[in-house]
């Protein structure tokens, strides 16, 4: 049976999470076989039968109360995973690494304008913005932060290649 994707954001730096406790308290919440991809907030989970939102607010309340930090968290069936994987525009790039989904928490109102002269690509699809960058993440403008900010929505970034994982992780 196909299994839930969730992902939190800003896990990391003064955020840091240790995984095998993260995964212990959400298996402790009833969220089953909890399994972790990197320690990047990534992780793969049995839903018992609750909705998206409901996965979304029983990990963050879960993260809040175990380790003090709030951190969004937005969730992905298995099967949206792949649909999102098979409408990235970029995904079939040689470079997993340079191409990033961003998840949105919702669908933003506002059209997405990228900046004139930036080497980056971006097309924003539903709940999900695919970003292609030819000269590296590290230095670009156009990170998570930066589309949160112009489409009035909660989201974070995944490398193309962290996504196919996920996908596997949750068939």
């Amino acid at each position: 049976m196909p299994r839930t994707v969730a992902l939190i954001r800003g896990v990391g730096g003064p955020t840091a999470l240790k995984m095998p406790p993260l995964r212990e308290v959400l298996a402790s919440a009833g969220l089953g076989d909890v399994q972790t991809l990197q320690v990047a907030g990534n992780l793969v989970l049995d839903d018992g039968g609750r909705s998206p939102d409901e996965i979304a607010d029983l990990v963050r309340d879960t993260v809040r109360g175990a380790f003090g930090f709030d951190l969004p968290v937005i969730v992905r069936s298995h099967a949206q995973l792949a649909d999102t994987h098979a409408r990235n525009p970029f995904a079939d790039g040689s470079d997993g690494r340079w191409v990033q989904t961003v998840f949105l928490d919702a669908a933003p109102s506002a059209a997405l304008e990228l900046p004139a002269g930036i080497p980056e690509e971006a097309v924003l699809d539903g709940r999900e913005v695919f970003v292609r960058y030819p000269a590296g993440i590290g230095g670009s403008k156009l990170q998570a932060g930066w589309f949160e900010k112009r489409l009035g929505v909660t989201g974070t970034a995944r490398n193309a290649n962290t996504v196919a994982k996920l996908i596997a992780m949750s068939a």
